[in-house]
């Protein structure tokens, strides 16, 4: 009877581990990762501080290559093409600056 109970919590934690890889779930994991980069975490562990420090640094080094491509835009004397690079690149930037911040513990308001 043990080996009968052994088998049966076998396969019930092999359903659980994966459960996060069939459709409904996957939906709400990923939701919680775009909530997390976004708006953040108190106690974030150091796996997902490490993931929102890379997501964020690859923003800021987009944004920096899109003024790179603004300042080619300023040769070429594109007012339009320089106000609309030169908002892509801040917009990048500042999407990299808060999902970077994201990446640091912080306190709790009251």
């Amino acid at each position: 009877m043990d080996e009968h109970r052994d088998l049966d919590k076998f396969i019930d934690e092999s359903r659980d581990k994966q459960r996060n890889i069939v459709f409904p779930d996957t939906v709400r994991n990923a939701r919680a990762v775009d909530v997390f980069l976004w708006r953040g975490s108190p106690d974030p562990p150091l796996v997902q501080r490490i993931a929102a420090w890379m997501f964020g640094l690859m923003f800021i080094f987009l944004g920096f290559a899109i003024f790179a491509l603004a300042t080619k835009v300023w040769d070429d004397n594109s007012w339009f093409g320089v106000v609309v690079t030169a908002l892509m690149s801040l917009s990048c930037a500042g999407v990299g600056i808060r999902i970077f911040r994201n990446g640091f513990r912080r306190h709790e308001r009251p």
